[in-house]
């Protein structure tokens, strides 16, 4: 049996705790015994729970450049405390193996050090904010790590001393299936047959939404019918951007800000294009895996993690636009409506998924890979 503890930065419902769940689910349960460490109560208790983990809550702050002077010394306080608590719990649980879920997390390796375990540390962010950030990243993973796990090669090629394994997301074909088509248009009272454009995620100033409501008026001048849905909530701190391109999307036609929202796959499933607008590169880009295994084709900017995914996806499947650009992005999307043609719910139930799902078990052979190591 392999004891696993998992430190978690956030407590939030968002992409990195939802991608855990996925990594826990992948784990065989007569082989691991998981815990995760959160910050705060998680609003995915329930999700993490049943894939058989045990949750343990340990204040940690997190910290940004963007961050005031109070927070930094909070930090700075609160860290060693932080760190030994989750030392305790790797003493106590008789922990085998410490697994950090965020490159931005500076706890676990700290913890693996003072008891002598074995660190995973599972990178899933590509730093541009803060060029010194990144050093002190890139020294800590080469140093403190036994194995750094890479979201996509865009991110592994920031840590070139680490010891690096790239092992993409994938998504269960259960979940995120063609089939699911039909439901979301008819509770939305989108026609079955317009042609429909999206986008799913969190609400940042870096994800490009206010590109995308940009392009798609220009979408609207070849495309009359076409309508455009956008779904996902606010990431801490950027509720008033948020709630501004809600204002704006609400003077525009044929255009549903749906908010945050439990369908996301019946949602991806009705589309005709997603896409992705990113204006940094993306660490990876798990939504758009997400809408390939729906048999929907994507629109993405050409940065980071995307053309991993364009790469991997069925030929045609996946187009590439520069970074920022309105117009490429409206012609990207008018074109793929094009080739694709009018759809009904029986014609995009029908499609097949437009990407290979890869092996859920690369999780559990690295694991075991480094406790045998250890060992």
């Amino acid at each position: 049996m392999i004891r696993l503890l998992t430190i978690q930065p956030v407590a939030e419902r968002g992409g990195s705790d939802q991608a855990l769940v996925r990594l826990l689910r992948s784990l065989p349960a007569v082989e691991f015994e998981c815990h995760v460490v959160v910050p705060a109560e998680p609003p995915l208790r329930t999700e993490l729970e049943a894939t058989g983990a045990a949750v343990h809550v340990v204040p940690m702050e997190r910290i940004s450049t963007s961050h005031a002077l109070d927070t930094w010394m909070r930090y700075g306080a609160g860290w060693p405390v932080a760190v030994g608590r989750i030392a305790k719990l790797i003493r106590t649980l008789q922990i085998d193996l410490v697994h950090t879920n965020s490159l931005h997390s500076w706890y676990g390796w700290a913890a693996a050090s003072l008891t002598r375990r074995p660190h995973v540390w599972h990178a899933r962010e590509i730093t541009v904010q803060s060029a010194a950030a990144l050093k002190v990243e890139q020294i800590l993973t080469k140093h403190f790590a036994t194995r750094v796990i890479a979201a996509s090669q865009a991110i592994a090629d920031q840590l070139p001393a680490s010891d690096v394994v790239v092992i993409h997301e994938t998504v269960d074909p259960d979940e995120f299936s063609p089939s699911h088509a039909g439901r979301f248009r008819a509770a939305a009272g989108i026609p079955d047959d317009a042609p429909v454009v999206g986008a799913a995620g969190r609400i940042d100033t870096w994800k490009g939404f206010d590109i995308l409501l940009d392009a798609f008026p220009r979408v609207m001048e070849q495309v009359p019918d076409a309508h455009l849905v956008v779904a996902g909530g606010p990431v801490t701190g950027k509720e008033a951007y948020a709630e501004a391109l809600h204002v704006l999307a609400a003077t525009m036609p044929h255009t549903h800000w749906l908010g945050v929202r439990s369908d996301v796959a019946e949602i991806l499933a009705d589309l005709d294009v997603f896409t992705m607008p990113s204006t940094e590169p993306e660490p990876y880009g798990l939504v758009a895996v997400e809408a390939l295994a729906s048999g929907t084709p994507v629109v993405m900017t050409g940065a980071g993690g995307p053309r991993e995914i364009a790469q991997q996806a069925s030929p045609g499947a996946a187009r590439l636009v520069p970074i920022g650009d309105a117009p490429a992005l409206a012609d990207a999307i008018v074109a793929t409506l094009s080739e694709r043609g009018p759809s009904t719910s029986a014609s995009r139930a029908a499609r097949p998924p437009l990407r290979t799902p890869e092996s859920p078990d690369r999780f559990a052979v690295e694991f075991r890979r480094t406790v045998a190591a250890a060992r």
